[in-house]
């Protein structure tokens, strides 16, 4: 086996790689994206005043003994 053969085979095993890494970036890219806005997030509920949030010490209780 003569060093030009085996420098050829090298070199056509490289292009080879080369080749299927092109094509394996090729179909990575040609792949669909999820597009991030097809899904709307939900409408939030707008924050309610504060006097209407405040809970007293036994709505507290309860709260916490049901968790």
């Amino acid at each position: 086996m003569s060093k030009k053969s085996a420098a050829g085979k090298f070199l056509a095993f490289g292009v080879f790689v080369g080749i299927v890494a092109l094509i394996v970036a090729m179909w990575k890219a040609s792949r669909p994206v999820e597009d991030p806005w097809e899904n709307e997030p939900k409408i939030s509920e707008p924050q309610q005043p504060v006097e209407s949030r405040e809970a007293d010490i036994a709505e507290v209780r309860t709260l916490v003994e049901e968790s």
